[in-house]
């Protein structure tokens, strides 16, 4: 028997309209994996917020704990008149310049000093005398050097998030397996294949986990900036708030700081996920504290 052109077409119809069909089905499945995962890892967070506001309903004092729907709505309303957008524009700014310098100097300087036992050895000393040196110290020193502008606060920063970047990436060049530089040599790779390819790819894992300390930190160190010397900007806010007596307004500025650093964290650790696959041998997202 002998198939009709439109049985032909009604067969292949069939075909495509299931196979879409399985195609939608994997898609949801996929969606809800992710959405389930995603509630697996942030369900504490939804109970602490939830807590959060049941505590204060109990207490009932705004001066000493608002409710975080008070606060949600104070960092609504600073929203719509454009007064936290300018100073999240101003933190952002300082934060992120400070943090670009950091990455730029910590790590090479980390890599040599784990590479090279010349600069290790006249490197060594200096970190470890200036790295324990309180940074929120260094603010008034800044200022009388660079001046009240954002020169010194960026300056701040640099000298905050650099330590946490230039440590690890040291410990990372500095723990690379023996058995791949040997390997290396031993194929007559010459010492910038050596460490372009096996040395900067061993310790990678490390440079990013200092950055994401390095990041942190930055945002530390930018809080007590902004308070010392500045008139917008999420530090100078919640100081404003102290002053004024308004703690909704200091928690809407912490509650900002905290979801901005957020994101920038977990950016960097999808960015380690995806270019460190190799080091992570679990699914897990890299970091002992995720």
């Amino acid at each position: 028997m002998v198939d009709r052109p439109e049985m032909k077409d009604s067969k292949t119809s069939i075909t495509t309209l299931q196979a879409v069909a399985c195609r939608v089905v994997r898609a949801v499945l996929a969606l809800f994996n992710r959405v389930a995962n995603f509630l697996g890892r942030a369900y504490s967070m939804i109970v602490l917020l939830v807590l959060w506001e049941l505590i204060a309903l109990f207490i009932n004092n705004p001066l000493f704990l608002p409710r975080l729907s008070e606060v949600l709505e104070t960092i609504w309303t600073s929203l719509a008149n454009g007064e936290l957008v300018t100073d999240i524009g101003a933190s952002m700014f300082r934060c992120l310049a400070g943090f670009t310098l950091a990455l730029l100097i910590g790590t090479p300087l980390g890599i040599l000093m784990g590479w090279s036992p010349k600069w290790d050895n006249f490197w060594n000393f200096i970190i470890s005398f200036t790295n324990p040196i309180p940074k929120l110290g260094l603010i008034p020193l800044f200022i009388l050097w660079l001046g009240i502008g954002e020169a010194s606060k960026i300056a701040v920063i640099l000298a905050g998030a650099m330590f946490p970047i230039l440590i690890n990436t040291y410990n990372g060049v500095k723990g690379v397996n023996k058995f791949w530089i040997w390997r290396a040599a031993t194929v007559g790779t010459n010492q910038v294949e050596m460490l372009r390819k096996v040395i900067l790819n061993a310790a990678l894992p490390h440079v990013l986990t200092g950055a994401r300390l390095g990041m942190a930190v930055a945002w530390i160190v930018l809080l007590g900036a902004e308070m010392v010397a500045a008139q917008t900007g999420l530090g100078f806010r919640i100081l404003y708030g102290q002053q004024t007596f308004d703690t909704r307004l200091v928690f809407s500025g912490l509650l900002t700081i905290a979801v901005i650093g957020f994101t920038f964290d977990r950016l960097i650790v999808a960015l380690s996920s995806r270019m460190c696959r190799w080091y992570f041998s679990r699914e897990d997202e890299p970091g002992a504290a995720q």
